[in-house]
């Protein structure tokens, strides 16, 4: 929590509950102070009601009394009586009204005093009225009734003066009362109004500060929970690369190896189309090796290089929905290619170009993968690579380069293993060995090309002979072997007769001048299974192929 707002919290809220408390306590004692004002204003009114009541009782007795010394009329002298009977309980009542004040108290007193002795001279005028008559009690009114009157006013003033002094003194406390409430409602109101504003504005930004934070929060985690999500998909598809790789080398067949990508693929890249092509060794052609999937684009399942730009540039090329890329030659002009997405990937390997890898789908959302299956690609352009470099090794190892024939040591293999397999099952094998006649003076005549031309022919002559279970090597030089496994003595007779008349009509051309033809001694033996090895075979068909030369060349020799 930010420091402002502790503070506000452990200041604010205290602080403006104790401006709150002290205008709510000012108007409390103020509200008091007022009603206490407005009793003693009352008071007072009623002390200055009172005096003016003894004032006017004693007018009125003394005009009543006048009135019936004038008249005789004893409704004036009812009206004294009435009036001096009031003036007592009128004066007691103003004592009791001033009781709190003894300087009021006095004068009451004094004005008790003089009120009594002014109605003992109206009754002793009256009681001179009733002896002498009105001269008499005209008689009786002098100075000193004067004088009393007098000072019954003079009292009365004092009276009402002090209570005139009182009221206007109460009347400014009620003034400063009331500033006092203004100032509190005026300056405490506004003041804890502000202070409680200040503490709610502070815990509105804070309440703001901790929505955006929470709503950050709740973002960040879906972010963070996305890109675990990503990572363990990641995770996951570099597990399966790392298995797939891993199978990829131990692979024996580039189909397998091409297998076990469309696999992976499919099941990466769901709902999308995928095509790879492998490109011939006469490298003018890729065609279709696999095809997985729908296409959104189908493309031609044969395809020249330079119809497509990936072949082109040796790089990835990428078509989203409504992207102007320029669109391959090799996708059919006829699908919507605006409407969907699609990647040529070439594969390529120690800078030679295999294939290519084409997929397509309405949604662009497998352009995403796209590094994880340019990956696999690599992966697959090694293995293709290392799989056809193995294949052309294994072949220099058994084959013969000039004759495309097998060579000796796959020959020695060979010859142990249908021996092995004929013994076995009881089958009869007979082996042939054949030599071009007089081809040391052919190839000084012709040179080392016209030699191994002819030998490039004879080779392929021979392979074109054999059956297929028959192996055909190149012993050494000019010399050849045939294995005729499952053929016994005339089976092999014939097909030695065979090879003498092609060898005989073999036609070779060279620079372009036929080469002269050339004829073939040939010696053939067959397996004695108690007495012969693959070594004693060999040693008994060579002996036997010497025999031929000796009796003139251009024949079959049987060995005994």
């Amino acid at each position: 929590m930010p420091r402002r707002l502790q503070l506000a919290n452990r200041i604010g809220l205290p602080v403006a509950a104790l401006i709150f408390t002290a205008v709510g306590v000012g108007v409390l004692f103020g509200a008091q102070r007022f009603i206490a004002d407005a009793k003693q204003v009352a008071h007072t009114n009623e002390v200055m009601a009172s005096v003016d009541g003894v004032e006017a009782r004693l007018r009125d007795a003394e005009a009543a009394q006048r009135g019936y010394l004038l008249t005789g009329r004893a409704e004036h002298l009812a009206g004294y009586q009435a009036s001096r009977d009031q003036t007592g309980p009128q004066l007691e009542a103003l004592a009791h009204l001033v009781k709190d004040n003894p300087l009021q108290s006095r004068r009451v007193r004094d004005l008790a005093e003089l009120s009594a002795l002014r109605l003992a001279q109206m009754e002793q005028n009256l009681a001179r009225y009733r002896e002498g008559g009105l001269e008499s009690a005209q008689a009786g009114i002098d100075a000193e009734v004067d004088q009393t009157s007098h000072r019954i006013r003079a009292s009365a003033r004092q009276l009402l003066d002090e209570e005139r002094r009182l009221l206007a003194e109460r009347d400014r406390t009620s003034r400063r009362s009331a500033d006092i409430l203004r100032a509190l409602a005026g300056l405490g109101i506004p003041l804890g109004i502000a202070v409680v504003g200040s503490v709610y504005w502070l815990l509105l930004r804070e309440i703001r500060r901790r929505g955006r934070a929470e709503r950050d929060g709740s973002q960040a985690n879906l972010r963070l929970r996305e890109s675990v999500a990503q990572l363990e998909r990641h995770s996951a598809d570099l597990g399966e690369l790392t298995r797939y790789g891993s199978l990829l080398q131990n692979c024996l067949s580039a189909a397998e190896a091409v297998a076990l990508t469309t696999q992976l693929l499919s099941r990466l890249l769901p709902g999308t189309g995928g095509t790879l092509y492998r490109i011939r060794a006469s490298n003018d052609y890729a065609e279709e090796l696999a095809h997985w999937g729908e296409h959104a684009a189908a493309s031609a399942v044969l395809l020249t290089p330079d119809q497509c730009w990936a072949l082109r540039r040796g790089q990835p090329h990428l078509l989203r929905a409504q992207d102007g890329t320029l669109r391959c030659d090799h996708v059919e002009p006829s699908a919507d290619v605006g409407a969907c997405s699609s990647a040529c990937l070439p594969l390529a390997a120690q800078g030679a170009q295999l294939g290519l890898l084409y997929l397509s789908a309405p949604d662009p959302a497998f352009l995403a993968r796209l590094d994880l299956v340019q990956a696999a690609v690599e992966q697959l352009s090694m293995a293709l690579h290392n799989l056809a470099l193995q294949e052309r090794l294994r072949i220099q190892s058994i084959r013969d380069p000039l004759t495309g024939l097998f060579n000796r040591r796959y020959l020695e293999e060979s010859l142990t293993r249908e021996l092995a397999r004929c013994e076995r099952r009881g089958l009869p094998l007979s082996l042939m060995m054949i030599d071009l006649d007089h081809f040391k003076a052919f190839n000084d005549l012709h040179g080392h090309a016209g030699g191994d031309a002819l030998l490039a022919a004879f080779g392929q002559l021979l392979g074109s002979l054999a059956r297929t279970e028959d192996i055909a090597c190149r012993y050494g030089g000019e010399e050849f072997t045939l294995i005729l496994p499952e053929a016994g003595a005339q089976s092999a007779l014939d097909c030695a007769a065979r090879v003498g008349e092609a060898v005989r009509g073999l036609r070779v051309h060279h620079l372009g001048q036929e080469l002269p033809t050339v004829t073939a001694s040939i010696g053939l033996a067959v397996f004695r299974p108690d007495a012969d090895d693959a070594s004693r075979l060999l040693q008994r068909a060579d002996m036997a192929l010497y025999r031929a030369k000796r009796e003139g060349r251009d024949r079959v020799v049987q060995a005994e």
